[in-house]
């Protein structure tokens, strides 16, 4: 949440998942806008210069196609010359107002006014993409007059500047919009930029992006609105190690492990001083020590976590000021994961099946249940053999005594790496190129035979030997009466992109331990520990709903009675052939977490990531 909610973020975790388009895109808005608003009247060198950084970081540093598009409207003379021009807070405030109103007018042309829609500015007057060599028709800044640059700076400081300034007071309601960041919001805004940006560096960026990334370090030191933040930061940020780390970055995992330790120090730091007796040190896992990032302090010279290079196992245990070349890469993997989305953060971050059962009946309760695995997962075979038999549509159990009822909202989701984007994946599979093969089919049985979940079968038949998958899929299609032709088709025509829109989706929802459910989008279980049932009765007790009118009118739009529909796919013929071909493809192979045996499996990258 920046400055808002994270949208659609799951009740289950609020805090430990990768922010899609639209909350980093939130998230990019309140730091630069928030930023300007706190800027002196009069800017000096050193503050222009780190305005000017965070405005271009935009088009070099931002993931995915917003970069393209602020590079565009960056790109245009106009623009370039207020840019330039910027030596106030005004200004600045202005030059900001101006690029979020250019990127909204071509994100969203039908919008009827922009930002403040009390002066009825229209959109058109700052679609820069679309008045390219008509400038006369764009929104000048320059040609403002008086009255109205009044208003709509008295607007900007009404939306992003706090009467008497960032201070620790915070709002009652995290979730609250349009209203000032106070300091919490603001910090989570930056570090929500700065880790995004680190994460979804190309592995071994140019010297734009490295000098960007790195400027970004001084916008803070030089322009940060909150003052006692600002402070601090003087404190520690001329550390010499650490400016020397900062001059080394060279590659994507050097900026995940500098931010990384950055946001440790600040933590560290509100620790130690007992303001934030409740936070921990990232990961939380890692049991570090405040004194490793306490930094200034007496002994923050031998004391201090090192990130330049590894040490050994045995270092890394005596001196605890570095990490071995596993724990870094665990440290890496964790970064990601909390901040990256498989593929990108231009998806769809969708991952529906079509719909199992007819509607529920008014008042009938309704039981979510969303099963995270790999196709290949030793152990989320296991529990598919424990769940099989209960996925029905009329799920009952008994709780307390009493017997429960409720229509069952099951679905699939399986995780892995996307290297590429979504609309071009890379896909690599925990345990090898012949999981892809399989995941693949095994999504093309839950799109075309969801009724009644007859998919659930050809899992369950699947996973009774997960070695071997896919070489079992004849047997277990004919086993659950599907057509093994169809399934290949779907698997050759659209099993990548339906495989990388679920590893898109597990990721955005912070899962990267398998198997995992999540019942009612509120509880999270780990494994399929021995009194699962029970664990889901309680659920269906305590926070399933009953279905309203609305959606039992709504809920079987996508309900067929009918059973393997194509959707005219190439039928290929030779679903063995094809399987086998597939399997010897030559994916590549990501190596594993492994660790004491427990009952699941932990996503790692103990490698570089290809």
């Amino acid at each position: 949440a920046v400055c808002g909610t994270y949208g659609e973020e799951p009740r289950f975790d609020d805090s430990n998942r990768p922010p899609s388009r639209d909350v980093l895109g939130r998230a990019t808005w309140t730091a630069v806008h928030t930023t300007a608003a706190y800027l002196p009247d009069k800017l000096n060198p050193d503050e222009k210069k780190a305005f000017h950084t965070l405005i271009h970081s935009l088009r070099i540093l931002y993931p995915g196609e917003g970069k393209e598009l602020v590079n565009e409207i960056l790109s245009d003379g106009s623009v370039v010359s207020e840019l330039q021009a910027v030596g106030t807070r005004g200004e600045a405030q202005l030059l900001a107002w101006k690029l979020h109103n250019a990127v909204t007018a071509s994100i969203k042309p039908d919008e009827k006014d922009v930002f403040p829609k009390q002066l009825g500015i229209k959109p058109s007057n700052f679609n820069v993409l679309k008045t390219k060599g008509s400038a006369s028709s764009l929104f000048q800044l320059q040609s403002l007059n008086a009255n109205l640059k009044k208003q709509i700076l008295e607007a900007l400081d009404t939306r992003w500047k706090l009467t008497g300034g960032l201070v620790n007071k915070h709002w009652s309601k995290r979730d609250m919009l349009n209203l000032p960041p106070d300091r919490t919001m603001l910090g989570r805004a930056f570090w929500t930029y700065i880790h995004s940006t680190s994460v979804y560096l190309p592995k071994y960026p140019n010297q734009e992006q490295l000098a960007s990334f790195q400027g970004l370090f001084d916008v803070i030191y030089n322009i940060y609105a909150c003052p006692v933040c600002k402070g601090h930061f003087h404190l520690f940020y001329k550390d010499p190690q650490l400016q020397k780390e900062h001059k080394a970055i060279a590659t994507n995992h050097d900026a995940i492990m500098f931010a990384w330790k950055i946001h440790n120090i600040v933590t560290a730091d509100g620790i130690h001083r007992g303001e934030w007796p409740d936070r921990h040190l990232y990961p939380k896992s890692a049991h570090f020590n405040v004194s490793q990032f306490l930094i200034p302090s007496k002994d923050s010279a031998e004391d201090q976590m090192e990130i330049l290079d590894t040490c050994s196992k045995t270092d890394m245990l005596v001196k605890q000021n570095c990490l071995d070349k596993d724990h870094r890469f665990r440290t890496i993997a964790d970064v990601q994961s909390r901040w990256q989305i498989e593929g990108g953060i231009d998806q769809p971050l969708t991952d529906d099946s079509p719909d199992a059962c007819p509607p529920p009946a008014e008042g009938q309760k309704v039981l979510k249940m969303d099963m995270y695995i790999m196709g290949k997962c030793p152990w989320c075979g296991k529990a598919m053999e424990k769940i099989a038999d209960d996925i029905k549509c009329d799920y009952t159990c008994t709780h307390e005594g009493q017997e429960l009822s409720a229509r069952l909202k099951f679905n699939i989701h399986l995780v892995g790496l996307n290297n590429g984007t979504y609309k071009e994946p890379w896909l690599q599979a925990i345990h090898g190129p012949s999981e892809l093969v399989g995941e693949r089919l095994e999504l093309c049985a839950r799109q075309h035979y969801s009724k009644d979940y007859q998919y659930v079968h050809f899992l369950h038949c699947m996973d009774e030997n997960v070695s071997v998958i896919p070489i079992r899929a004849p047997e277990c299609a004919k086993k659950a009466d599907m057509d093994l032709d169809l399934l290949v088709a779907c698997a050759n025509s659209h099993g990548e992109t339906l495989l990388a829109g679920s590893y898109g989706y597990s990721s955005w929802m912070g899962i990267d331990i398998t198997p995992t459910f999540v019942l009612n989008e509120h509880k999270k279980v780990l494994g399929i520990p021995g009194n699962f049932t029970d664990i889901v009765c309680e659920q269906l007790a305590t926070t399933s709903k009953p279905a309203t009118l609305a959606e039992v009118s709504t809920a079987g739009g996508s309900y067929h009675p009918s059973k393997g529909q194509s959707l005219d796919l190439m039928v290929t013929g030779l679903g063995v052939g094809f399987i086998t071909m597939l399997i010897m493809g030559g994916a590549l192979i990501v190596m594993r977490l492994k660790g004491k045996a427990e009952p699941y499996e932990r996503q790692a990258l103990l490698g570089e990531r290809v």
